[in-house]
């Protein structure tokens, strides 16, 4: 090894190699991957099963890239690691061979597989003690294994000194449930991480229920389950690399993390592909024209919005499938296939070129949709762009925009464009409202049957049952809305389609999402002597402070200045914006409950029909 560092890449075999233990020091942020949110941002252990599962399910035969893992190598002890960078998916590896040996555990103590009258059955049987034993030999150090196993990761002093994770950890690796007694003494912070180790393990078990139990009979575990279960496994050991950095100084492997987390790699995927195109390019163009190359590339970096995440989108709305390795690398092999070949006056980077820059026209749309000319158009993209899990929603949207074109003003079929993505609008929401953990899964089915033209069948893949719609049509409807979050997304969302509605040339101002908040018009906690209480009874107080009917959107510093005044203070807070929702408040000379009812009523209507859902009843 160099004295600076040594990468080299490592399959999970390799990775969870006997006598390794790797040290999450204490100066780490605790475990904060989650499985239940509902964007990239807290639904990462969702992402990476869905990631992994499918390329998989896909018979994929190279390698499948996990990222990097930066650690420190003390001299004096060769088998211990520092971990620097990586400790989130090292630790979601862990739970997930955990998750492994929990499900052939629970799968055999269950009775879920072929009598035991049958020969088949010992096998099985003989199959789960032994698939038990080599998920210990990845999660445990083989000659430590006794009454106190060594763990090959290991959880320091954490977060506020707190000792308890690694309890946490080794208990979720007994496939127990988490000791309380020890969680009660902890702030709710620490409480959320102690029991992230167990939720996301039992998040993994349920996902292999549901692959790997045969579908015909839930409680069926026979020799077709046992073999696909074990073929899976084959994958994760041998086909996931991961970059492994090492050195021997503190100082040089923080860099490295500096590098890796806050400049990205020292050439990102952007400056890779400017290379690989000035280079193709030069290899068609006539020595007098050795300019011509960089003006190729000028013209897609200086007119568009080209973001680091572009190629990523371009490969998975391209594919129908997330990225294999990273996205140059994925570009090239789309490139050194067979779709693309030289033509007879065109040479193949020139499609290759013209493919790249009409879908960065359509990625460059999406970064701003008021360059969109048709209004309800405009409209939806807003909202599909808020509404959380950006990647996927981009990808199928680069397909969507590709399949309708776009020629320089208007899309084709615009009314069949508008049906499309209003039921990604809805289908979007159901997660929303439903909490519903996200599936990258119909995104892909749709993206691909968009690709092939079948645009009925990428429609089928997003199309939600009745029962569901039924559900987010109560929930707009309710009285209940306590997540600031969707009804700050369904108040713009009526915004967006007011605005698609104006007859005038200008819309006097435009809603920035991100810099708006909630603002709840009667106070949450209005009090006692303000006319919140006079004005309005108990009963109706109870009921609509937490419906559409009584929000509105403010800047994040007036929302904090008007707090629980009453109305007249309050409109002189709301006249100091221009977004009509909540100005057209201080023409107001008073607020009744009447008024609050009609606004409900105008506010529902407004998104159901946009929807499409003012035909459904809610439950």
């Amino acid at each position: 090894m160099s004295n600076f560092f040594s990468p080299e890449p490592r399959v999970i075999n390799e990775l969870f190699g006997n006598d390794i233990v790797y040290n999450i020091p204490e100066y780490q942020r605790a475990y904060s991957w989650d499985c239940i949110g509902k964007s990239d941002r807290n639904n990462q252990v969702n992402v990476m099963w869905e990631d992994l599962y499918q390329y998989f399910n896909d018979n994929n035969q190279n390698s499948y890239f996990l990222g990097s893992m930066v650690v420190i190598q003390p001299q004096n002890n060769s088998r211990e690691y520092e971990v620097i960078d990586g400790q989130q998916r090292l630790t979601t590896l862990t739970l997930l061979f955990v998750a492994m040996k929990c499900f052939l555990r629970e799968t055999k103590q269950s009775s879920k597989f072929i009598s035991s009258q049958s020969s088949d059955s010992i096998n099985i049987e003989r199959f789960i003690d032994t698939a038990i034993g080599e998920i210990d030999k990845l999660i445990y150090n083989v000659d430590a294994l006794g009454l106190i196993p060594e763990k090959k990761v290991k959880i320091l002093k954490s977060q506020s000194g707190v000792e308890i994770y690694d309890k946490m950890l080794s208990q979720s690796m007994d496939c127990n449930g988490p000791d309380e007694k020890l969680i009660q003494p902890l702030n709710d912070e620490q409480k959320e991480i102690c029991r992230r180790y167990f939720k996301n393990r039992d998040f993994f078990i349920e996902k292999l229920k549901e692959n790997f139990w045969s579908k015909g009979n839930e409680k069926n575990f026979g020799i077709l389950e046992a073999t696909r279960l074990n073929d899976f496994t084959k994958f994760l050991r041998n086909n996931i690399n991961i970059v492994f950095i090492r050195s021997m100084s503190f100082d040089v492997a923080y860099h490295i993390f500096e590098i890796l987390n806050n400049r990205g790699l020292p050439l990102s995927n952007k400056d890779l592909f400017r290379n690989f195109l000035i280079k193709e390019f030069d290899k068609i163009l006539v020595p007098d024209s050795s300019n011509q190359a960089d003006k190729k590339w000028n013209e897609l970096d200086k007119n568009f919005t080209f973001r680091d995440d572009f190629l990523g989108r371009w490969v998975e709305s391209r594919n129908g499938s997330q990225q294999k390795y990273s996205a140059f690398n994925d570009l090239k092999e789309i490139f050194e296939s067979t779709r693309y070949n030289d033509g007879i006056n065109k040479k193949k980077i020139e499609y290759l070129y013209d493919d790249i820059k009409e879908d960065l026209g359509y990625y460059t749309l999406l970064q701003n949709p008021d360059n969109i000319d048709n209004a309800i158009v405009k409209s939806k993209i807003k909202f599909l762009m808020n509404s959380g899990n950006i990647r996927y929603t981009t990808n199928l949207l680069m397909a969507l925009f590709r399949y309708f074109k776009f020629n320089g003003s208007e899309f084709n079929h615009i009314q069949e464009l508008i049906d499309f993505l209003t039921h990604f609008e809805v289908f979007n929401l159901n997660i929303i409202v439903a909490f519903e953990r996200y599936s990258n899964k119909p995104i892909y089915e749709a993206i691909k049957a968009l690709n092939e033209r079948k645009l009925f069948d990428s429609l089928k893949a997003i199309e939600i049952n009745q029962a569901d719609k039924k559900l987010i049509i109560k929930e707009i409807k309710g009285k209940t809305l306590s997540n600031n979050t969707t009804a700050k997304l369904l108040i713009s969302k009526y915004i967006w389609v007011n605005e698609s509605n104006t007859k005038d040339d200008v819309v006097e101002q435009s809603l920035y999402f991100d810099k708006a908040t909630l603002e709840h018009i009667i106070p949450q906690n209005p009090e006692n002597n303000s006319n919140w209480k006079t004005d309005f009874n108990a009963q109706f107080l109870s009921d609509y402070i937490y419906c559409l009917g009584n929000m509105t959107l403010l800047t994040t510093r007036s929302n904090s200045a008007a707090r629980n005044f009453d109305f007249e203070k309050k409109k002189k807070i709301y006249a100091k914006t221009k977004l009509a929702i909540t100005h057209e408040l201080t023409a107001l000379p008073k607020i009744d409950e009447d008024f609050i009812r009609k606004r409900q009523d105008r506010i529902v209507t407004t998104i159901l029909k946009d929807l499409a859902l003012n035909d459904y009843p809610s439950l």
